[in-house]
Order: structure tokens, then sequence, then C-alpha cells
């Protein structure tokens, strides 16, 4: 069975976008210019060898041109019909059980569901995530896209690793169940 990864910004007060669904706040903290910060990251990004997304999520990504991760298998679970913008992407509107099935035909070990939240409750309440790993921001948004939609379950998560950074990010990983 592959590992499914909620690997997400979050502002500290649990919203991964605004009230106007924008993560322009994300820009505030000068990470792109962090060694740090790019590093772990690009680690992190090394480490999946296939991505989840919602279609908001997708929208926001597929907007910047080219796909940020050619050639990685991508599944993309929506009901609205989207372009496809790289072949290696599948739209789909199949459940996350069955598009669980396919990664798992396919032997890939490690997935980044990079969002949303409605996506990820569905992963959840389907018992599908293995891990939560969270890039929290030092910002208060007050209203937006919640972390996570609501859900049926009540996992317990395990604190696994926490690290901060310089520019006031905390990142922490939590193993579900």
């Amino acid at each position: 069975m592959p590992q499914i990864i909620y690997h997400v910004a979050t502002s500290l007060d649990g919203f991964i976008a605004d009230s106007d669904d924008k993560v322009d706040w994300l820009n505030n903290f000068n990470a792109f210019n962090d060694k740090e910060v790019m590093d772990d990251f690009q680690k992190l990004m090394n480490s999946f060898d296939g991505i989840l997304l919602g279609g908001k999520t997708y929208d926001f990504v597929a907007a910047h041109g080219q796909w940020m991760a050619a050639g990685t298998p991508t599944w993309v679970l929506t009901s609205r019909d989207l372009p496809a913008v790289d072949p290696c992407i599948r739209i789909t509107s199949e459940s996350p059980q069955m598009v669980v099935e396919e990664i798992e035909s396919k032997q890939l070990k490690r997935i980044w569901l990079m969002g949303g939240g409605k996506l990820a409750a569905s992963f959840l309440n389907a018992g599908l995530i293995n891990e939560v790993n969270l890039a929290i921001a030092p910002i208060m948004l007050g209203q937006g896209v919640p972390l996570i939609a609501k859900t049926d379950k009540e996992p317990k998560l395990t604190l696994t690793e926490s690290k901060s950074y310089k520019n006031g990010f905390v990142s922490v990983r939590y193993q579900v169940g």
C-alpha cells in the first residue's frame, strides 16, 4: 500500500489559503530565498513518486504555465472537466480508494497529497492518510480555506519530527493512527 502524505503550508490558525482562495501571504516570509528552507523542501519533494491534488489546487498550480513536476504521476481528483497540462497528469472523478488502488498497481510508494482541505478530508475519512506534514507560517489569517474540511474521523496523531526556521516557519510531521 502506498504511503499518502498530506503536506501543505498553513497559517498558525489553520488556513491553507485566504478568504479569496489566495496564498500570496506565503510570499511575506522570504522562504524562497532561504537556503535551509529550500533544501529541506527539495529533499521532501524528491522523496515523492506521485502527487494527488484537488481541482482548485490544480487550477492554482497549473496557472503558472509549466507543470511543476513534469514526468511525476499526478492525479487530480475533481468532478470538473479540466485539461491536463502535462502527459503525466490524470484528471479523475474516482473515489480516493479507487485512485489509491491505481497508484498501488503502478507500485508507487510515497504520494504527496498537496491539497486542498476537502480532498484531504476525503482521504482521511477513507483512512488513507499515513502522515500529515505541515509548514506552519507565523501568521493568523482569521478566515479562509481550512487545512482540513469537515471529517468523520478524529485520528490520533503522533509527532515524529519538528523543526523551526529563521523566517518563523515551523515544520511538523505527524504519523496518523
